[in-house]
């Protein structure tokens, strides 16, 4: 594991961390036997966890990961076992064909994401679950449209296709923030100016018991994600 992995994994805030554990709590209560598409489902992370459903999988299949230089890199990206290869805005299956729909991380990489929600909403039969970042660096670039989407986003615009939010869950907060872009400025450092790689260790010494400090912040004042979170998780059901 690289240095940067490390960090992001084991030491910063929970980011991707507490995103998956939501997603995965509400997979396992799905109804056994039920049906699922996975829609933008890339490497099919959650697929795993679908073992008690009827689990199909869909994706553009565009993107490879390969030299791509620009924002975060994923390096090799493998998407070529999915079962439907589609745009999101037209996915050919018939009205109602899953009784639930899992999208996760994938409203940023389109151009239009209110599409998205209506094409999603026709082949849905009974629910939902749907997260994207609130704020985000760029990733996954040239399919990179938006850096993320409020809590607002989805009040308004789920009820418009047959939706109820019954939950809605964020993750983070602003000194979270803080504490993981003070981790990642060496990193940054390092990323662009490899030659420099003294010097990005040298800025991580004294920014340890800084971090600590706002680490300790994060949890007294965990109101501040009302200012920001890294992103919001959604379970709807359809009405």
């Amino acid at each position: 594991m690289d240095l940067k992995r490390f960090v992001l994994k084991h030491i910063a805030p929970a980011t991707e961390t507490a995103r998956d554990a939501w997603v995965i709590k509400h997979i396992l209560k799905l109804p056994r036997g039920e049906s699922i598409l996975d829609v933008g489902a890339g490497e099919m992370p959650y697929r795993k966890y679908c073992n008690h459903l009827k689990y199909k999988s869909h994706d553009f299949g565009k993107y490879s990961g390969v030299n791509v230089k620009v924002g975060i890199k994923s390096g090799k990206y493998d998407t070529k076992h999915v079962d439907i290869v589609s745009d999101i805005t037209h996915i050919p299956v018939r009205k109602n064909s899953f009784d639930y729909v899992l999208c996760t991380e994938v409203l940023e990489h389109i151009p239009e994401p209110i599409d998205a929600l209506e094409e999603i909403a026709r082949i849905d039969r009974k629910g939902l679950i749907i997260t994207a970042p609130f704020a985000s660096l760029t990733h996954f670039y040239p399919y990179f449209f938006y850096k993320g989407f409020s809590e607002q986003f989805y009040r308004v615009n789920l009820p418009k296709f047959g939706y109820k939010i019954k939950e809605l869950f964020t993750y983070g907060n602003y000194f979270d923030l803080l504490g993981l872009e003070l981790l990642r400025l060496p990193l940054m450092i390092i990323e662009y100016r490899k030659p420099l790689l003294p010097v990005g260790i040298l800025v991580l010494l004294p920014a340890v018991p800084l971090y600590f400090f706002i680490r300790l912040l994060s949890r007294l004042f965990s109101q501040s994600s009302s200012v920001f979170c890294f992103g919001i998780c959604v379970f709807a059901r359809k009405i």
